[in-house]
């Protein structure tokens, strides 16, 4: 029979659209088909089969559709997220403001956290720090009142100056500042920029001021400024202050307001103070530069691959010793080994250490001057941010003293007689040790030893040790002459053996002579 819309026992083939084309092609002029019951069997399990595919072709057309859509919509809003970014692909962002972080903030937040003032975002709004904002505003009214006359700065003026420098300011953070609306943040660059400049100035003006006159707050304050997490972009600061002062640039503001206050307790004479070379990046730079003023050293290596690969090859071809510079021997096995220990005369900074393999000996600079912990830690975790391939003179000399300092009292009282720990402080050794533990990870993760700062050092070092004449020298020393009782028992021992063997020879010569 002609095949027209297909029955199965009597009723009507579910498969329309198939039905459909069927009939189309029937009309079209095809051939009729006769079939029997099997063929028809056939037939319904064919259409069956092929109802199955198309439901399923269909599901899983409709999954792509809608998995394609949803991919769609995620990459415009993730588009939207890049095209905010700042900067350009493949340009390095000017972070210069970080968040300490891994061990060591964790076992020493008193030394990386405000304790009375908070400049910047990091710690805005802490609650323990919420006293000094009433002062923040005081400390700006001030400063408007310094200025007077038709040209004067007005509170407009600053705002803005600090709505212009606003978007480069954020760049200049490690962490995200979008909690900070672009007015909050306005807000605070002027609150903070200002309470930096009146607080010197106010100093340097011997003004009567109950912040300035407390001494506890006065110390407070300026640890503060001097912590990492707690500063502002350089740029603001100059800003600033040449709105109040008229026009006076950033040398004036360096050397002629904050030299007086940042060249405490470093070598550096506040009267001949320069600012370095480029850009300054903050308060703290500004002290690390003063407190390790530069010398003269080979130039970094360029930050490339052909560079670090060559580097590292020349680490791994280094014996074990020379890999890990750092593990230099405790004060009293240094001495055992026949290394003396002096504190250096008119070091150039704290770090300058050095070792004369003539006479072994290791002369470091007295420690007993510099107690400001805070600012010391703050200024070895600037360091450290700023990049790898920027020599570690802070990190190394850190290191050096916790090695050296290891066996605890013991080394202490060697360094004591030695006038490198005046006062015998058991707890500066123990400051150094925490801090080369926390810097154990830090310090090996550098790789290659091109970076540290007493290469040199540790290979004479090393070399003298390992001459056993210097530790017998070392031994003799420490056994026969370390008092002047053992001295004379020596010099006598020695004295009673030439009259033994002069006595020796003169019994033997006559009967050589007969």
């Amino acid at each position: 029979m002609a095949m027209g819309a297909p029955r199965m026992n009597g009723t009507a083939h579910p498969l329309s659209a198939i039905a459909g084309h069927c009939n189309a092609e029937a009309d079209e002029g095809s051939m009729v088909v006769v079939a029997s019951k099997d063929d028809k069997h056939a037939a319904e399990e064919m259409s069956a089969s092929m109802q199955q595919r198309l439901v399923e072709s269909s599901t899983a057309s409709t999954g792509v559709d809608e998995e394609d859509t949803d991919a769609v919509e995620m990459a415009a809003r993730m588009q939207r997220r890049l095209d905010v970014l700042p900067g350009r692909p493949h340009e390095s962002e000017p972070f210069t403001i970080f968040r300490v972080a891994g061990p060591m903030r964790d076992r020493n937040r008193h030394l990386y956290e405000p304790q009375m003032v908070s400049i910047g975002p990091f710690h805005r709004g802490a609650a323990h720090l919420r006293a000094i904002e009433e002062h923040k505003w005081r400390y700006l009214r001030d400063l408007l009142s310094r200025s007077s006359g038709d040209g004067a700065a007005t509170l407009a003026s600053y705002t803005e100056a600090a709505r212009v420098l606003e978007p480069r300011a954020r760049r200049h953070y490690t962490e995200p500042t979008g909690h900070l609306s672009a007015r909050d943040f306005v807000e605070m660059l002027l609150l903070d920029g200002c309470f930096i400049i009146e607080f010197f100035l106010k100093g340097e003006d011997r003004a009567s001021d109950a912040l300035i006159d407390a001494a506890w707050a006065m110390q407070n304050v300026s640890n503060d400024l001097l912590l990492l997490e707690n500063q502002l972009p350089f740029f603001v600061l100059e800003c600033f202050y040449g709105l109040a002062t008229g026009g006076l640039g950033r040398d004036h503001l360096v050397t002629n307001l904050l030299a007086k206050y940042l060249t405490v307790e470093t070598p550096q004479d506040a009267a001949t103070a320069k600012p370095p070379d480029g850009e300054i990046h903050h308060i703290l730079h500004l002290y690390y530069h003063w407190f390790l003023p530069t010398e003269d050293v080979a130039p970094a290596a360029d930050n490339n691959q052909e560079a670090e690969d060559k580097a590292f090859d020349e680490w791994l071809a280094k014996p074990m010793d020379e890999r890990v510079p750092w593990l230099l021997p405790s004060a009293s096995d240094l001495k055992d080994a026949g290394v003396t220990f002096r504190a250096k005369k008119s070091p150039r900074s704290l770090v300058d250490v050095t070792f004369r393999p003539g006479d072994g000996v290791l002369e470091i600079p007295a420690v007993e001057s510099y107690t400001n912990r805070a600012a010391f830690a703050n200024l070895l975790a600037y360091e450290q941010s700023r990049g790898r391939w920027e020599l570690q003179r802070l990190m190394s000399y850190v290191v050096l003293m916790a090695s050296v300092v290891r066996n605890g009292r013991r080394d202490v009282e060697i360094l004591q007689r030695a006038g490198v720990f005046v006062k015998g402080d058991e707890e500066t050794a123990a400051f150094y040790a925490h801090l080369g533990e926390l810097l154990g990870g830090a310090a090996t993760a550098w790789g290659p030893a091109h970076d540290d700062y007493y290469t040199d050092l540790f290979r004479d070092v090393r070399e003298h040790c390992g001459r056993s004449w210097n530790r017998h020298r070392a031994v003799l020393a420490h056994d026969y002459f370390s008092n002047p009782w053992t001295t004379m028992s020596a010099a006598a021992a020695v004295l009673l053996l030439v009259l033994t063997v002069v006595q020796t020879v003169y019994t033997v010569l006559p009967y050589y002579h007969s």
